[in-house]
């Protein structure tokens, strides 16, 4: 069912497009189709292969563990991320190869759609490697040129992405006589735009965070720390599937201005505001980032007006939101000058008014704000399909309160769809035992 909701902001009246009934259960059933998970990774595959042959390369190495993922379905846990003990090669005439993660066989028993391309590491280079003359290093160069070789690819550039040893791979694979680019601008333009699966996962993290705020919404009185509070968030998130979660952040107080994206041990006080973001909690691999401000008890006018200055700058740019649109043609009903806030430099307020695609990986492209057009960041077109956070924070410089809001959104033809339904219209009070 569709819903034409219009929000109104000092005066002016906004066209917002809310489409309900789409978020699924998570059970699997036999009386409802819900995600297809084949589908998700074949249309996954399409794109990347797709990017490939755009960009001329014969295939990809990605250590990025979400990259990982979109290739194969495969979790990389955050504790094996920084050892770099997995990565997949994808052949542009082939399906991926996955190496590492665990003993191969139980890896296939698992991911049938991986049988007989699952491999054990030659070696570990990351804790080892010193340069790219390393045995070790070598070892594992010769095991991904050996699949390279199996799909004719070696004489065709290939991208890698991903690894703190970039520089190492490249020197040690042009011995070998293969060309190394840099992969990842393929992978972002694959990523880009999402399929209507990962779109579909993605309004599902969306409503677990909608559960997580209202926890939130009830946790918020007087005397609770910041730090509680991101434990009441991570226990819903947990308890309702994701796979893993950032730090939320939670600003109560003076931690509100000048804008920050922490927490700390600080109580919250009666008459101060809180916002917290919901942000990189993930649900079989897609994040959310959404922020919203509370007040603890009855807010001021002046904390009032201060939710309003930032809800008219977020739904400015939201409503600038459609397909074919650039991101400097958003940015553009943002702030021109960093006084607005009171600074004296778009580097000081870089994060006060930004948007971000979103997916796999918290921060994807696009990625845009003042800071980004000044440094000469060419303008980039959003397309239909594209999943976008854009956050805006209101507070002058040396003032008590700041307020942060944040939507995700789904690009569309002829504007968005919101991914969250938590309340944004006004600011939440909460703790009103006085009502």
């Amino acid at each position: 069912m569709l819903l034409l909701m219009y929000i109104p902001l000092g005066g002016v009246v906004m066209r917002v497009k809310v489409d309900f009934g789409k978020v699924m259960g998570r059970y699997a059933v036999d009386y409802e189709e819900r995600i297809d998970f084949e589908r998700l990774r074949k249309e996954r595959l399409e794109r990347a292969r797709k990017a490939m042959e755009e960009d001329g390369l014969g295939a990809i190495v990605a250590w990025d563990d979400a990259n990982i993922r979109y290739l194969t379905s495969y979790y990389v846990t955050t504790p094996l991320r920084p050892l770099e003990a997995q990565f997949v090669v994808f052949p542009r005439n082939g399906e991926p190869h996955l190496v590492g993660g665990g003993t191969p066989e139980e890896v296939e028993r698992r991911m049938p759609w991986l049988r007989g391309r699952v491999h054990a590491p030659a070696a570990l280079p990351k804790p080892a490697a010193t340069g790219p003359d390393d045995p070790v290093l070598l070892k594992v160069v010769d095991q991904i040129g050996k699949i390279l070789a199996e799909y004719g690819v070696l004489n065709e550039p290939i991208g890698i992405d991903g690894t703190t040893l970039s520089f190492l791979y490249a020197e040690a694979f042009k011995k070998r006589g293969i060309k190394i680019v840099h992969g990842k601008p393929t992978m972002d333009k694959a990523r880009a735009i999402k399929t209507q699966d990962e779109i579909a996962l993605m309004r599902i993290i969306c409503q677990i965070a909608e559960k997580a705020f209202a926890a939130i919404a009830d946790a918020i009185r007087p005397g609770v720390r910041e730090c509680e509070l991101v434990a009441v968030a991570m226990k819903v998130l947990y308890e309702e599937g994701v796979d893993h979660t950032e730090d939320c952040v939670v600003c109560s107080g003076y931690n509100t201005n000048p804008y920050n994206w922490s927490f700390s041990d600080k109580p919250i006080r009666p008459g101060e505001l809180v916002y917290v973001d919901i942000d990189g909690a993930s649900y079989l691999g897609y994040k959310c980032c959404l922020y919203r401000t509370f007040c603890c008890g009855k807010a001021s006018q002046e904390q009032k007006d201060l939710y309003e200055e930032a809800k008219e700058m977020l739904y400015a740019a939201l409503n600038t939101i459609r397909d074919g649109v650039t991101d400097h043609e958003v940015v553009s009903k943002w702030p021109d000058s960093p006084q607005y806030w009171g600074y004296n430099s778009w580097q000081e307020v870089g994060p006060y008014a930004l948007g971000h695609g979103i997916g796999l990986s918290l921060h994807e492209r696009p990625f845009f704000n003042r800071q980004q057009m000044e440094a000469g960041a060419p303008p980039q077109v959003l397309n239909e399909g594209m999943v976008i956070a854009v956050e805006t924070y209101a507070g002058k410089k040396g003032g008590r309160d700041g307020v942060r809001l944040e939507e995700d959104i789904v690009v569309t033809k002829d504007g968005y769809e919101r991914l969250c339904f938590w309340p944004i219209d006004e600011l939440m009070e909460c703790w009103l035992p006085y009502r």
